[in-house]
């Protein structure tokens, strides 16, 4: 066997991964098989029926965890996990649901630290952790989180070494060059006592936050981190739960938050100063002054955010630069909508719901709804309505496809809940009245699918709209004739 499949026999404590597919509870069973546990185990679930009859079981959910508090604080989880083995003494094993990732939007925000608490947790405790992932419920971020964050993986041929997998010491403190230096030396033992050519400052420098992250090691819980939410109102949240305060004295918090929104939305491009100046003194035909009042801005949000390094200058450019490995909403939602859509054509259709909600839970208004339309809606950029009409097109598509699902499960109430909401965004969403007509005629009400093609013209009459093809209509007169 190469050396990306070296089976390892069981050692304790380890910090395994399970990642189970349609192979369900077989699978997951056979692989629990390999723990040959004699003693106990603490198991961590909501689910009721996950591993229900495995023997000499203590079980806490989510709550008594606080997997599911907001914010989730994992310090105080791993506190709790501690305090309960250390009063089950016959306890040996911890099982974890990893479903709680997909829970509340705090959860979804904090998953990628976990593989790192988990080294803590099995280190303090000297008791082995096994997380068990539902691999079809998993966004690419979260595969790559649970890829990096577990020094085994746990499968019912056995327990594997995992080569990409790094070890306290190197979590924290190491550079990517030492970081890919230890793996390689692991891997290859040609490269074992080669010497690591550091490139010193320049090591990560570009950390391309908003698409892959250059970096190996999993999150660890001292990280600072920042967890962007751009949906609804502008808002950065520190490690500790805390948001970055905008009104500091000596700045213009609308203004400071605004160049974040645009330098956050420009990633690795950055923007000129000339630009940045126009975008927010449009009105100053003076361009020193713009310069000047500029330079402010620029001091104000670097203090602001903390430090100096998180807006860097090259040239005549300006870029944001946030930690490395910092969660934005807006990438996450992208991806629960697209792996939901697999699931629905894969016909994994209860899966494909878990992630909708997910998705919905994360559209909390518009986009960066709170900022001034004075500095977005002008001749030089229109750099928000388009990127908020097409995110709210994407939440409106997550309700529908939502409640279609639930339709063809005969959740009738629920599917119409679902469109409900989408009205309640947008009173003339095509989509959504259609769907709510096709749910009445599920259930043989003809005289509601009439109402709700009127709830559609009125709301349209409201707006001083015109319906641009007569397609609601066919589809009305069709599900009316379908009962008849």
């Amino acid at each position: 066997m190469n050396s990306f499949g070296n089976r390892v026999d069981w050692v304790r404590p380890s910090n395994a991964s399970l990642i189970c597919d349609d192979a369900g509870d077989d699978f997951v069973a056979g692989a629990l098989v390999q723990l040959a546990v004699t003693t106990g185990v603490l198991i961590i679930a909501d689910d009721p029926g996950f591993l229900p009859n495995y023997p000499n079981q203590t079980r806490l959910d989510f709550t008594q965890t606080g997997l599911d508090d907001i914010p989730i604080k994992l310090a105080d989880v791993s506190g709790r996990i501690k305090a309960v083995v250390e009063a089950v003494p016959s306890v040996s094993v911890v099982i974890v649901d990893m479903r709680w990732g997909a829970g509340t939007i705090s959860a979804t925000a904090n998953f990628e630290r976990w593989g790192g608490f988990c080294d803590r947790i099995a280190e303090d405790t000297q008791v082995s952790i096994v997380s068990v992932y539902a691999r079809s419920l998993m966004i690419e971020d979260q595969l790559l989180a649970a890829l990096r964050g577990h020094s085994h993986f746990l499968a019912p041929s056995g327990l594997y070494d995992n080569p990409f997998w790094l070890p306290p010491a190197y979590q924290a403190g190491a550079t990517i060059s030492q970081q890919i230096g230890f793996v390689l030396g692991r891997l290859v033992p040609d490269y074992e006592n080669t010497p690591v050519h550091d490139e010193g400052d320049a090591s990560g420098a570009n950390p391309q936050w908003i698409t892959v992250p250059r970096r190996l090691r999993p999150r660890v819980g001292k990280d600072e981190i920042w967890k962007i939410r751009c949906f609804g109102r502008l808002r950065v949240y520190l490690s500790d739960g805390s948001q970055i305060k905008w009104d500091i004295p000596g700045s213009a918090p609308r203004k400071t938050k605004l160049l974040f929104a645009y330098l956050l939305q420009r990633g690795e491009k950055g923007a000129p100063t000339d630009h940045l100046a126009e975008l927010l003194w449009s009105d100053e035909p003076d361009e020193t002054k713009k310069r000047k009042r500029l330079h402010h801005a620029i001091a104000m949000l670097r203090k602001t955010l903390g430090g100096s390094g998180f807006v860097r200058r090259n040239g005549s450019y300006y870029t944001l630069v946030p930690p490395e490995g910092t969660w934005i909403d807006i990438a996450t939602f992208e991806q629960f909508c697209n792996r939901a859509k697999v699931l629905a054509k894969a016909e994994k259709l209860e899966e494909a719901v878990t992630l909708l909600d997910a998705a919905d839970r994360l559209y909390s208004g518009d986009l960066f709804e709170d900022l001034s339309a004075t500095y977005f809606e002008n001749d030089m950029e229109n750099w928000v309505v388009p990127k908020r009409e097409w995110f709210r097109d994407m939440a409106l598509k997550v309700l529908r496809d939502k409640a279609a699902i639930l339709r063809q499960r005969g959740q009738f109430r629920d599917a119409l809940a679902s469109c409900q909401k989408a009205l309640q965004m947008d009173a003339v969403c095509e989509i959504a009245h259609a769907e709510a007509m096709r749910i009445f005629q599920a259930q043989n009400r003809s005289d509601a699918i009439a109402r709700q093609y009127r709830q559609y013209l009125n709301a349209m009459e409201a707006m001083d709209l015109e319906p641009e093809t007569n397609a609601l209509e066919r589809l009305r007169t069709d599900l009316v004739n379908s009962i008849s």
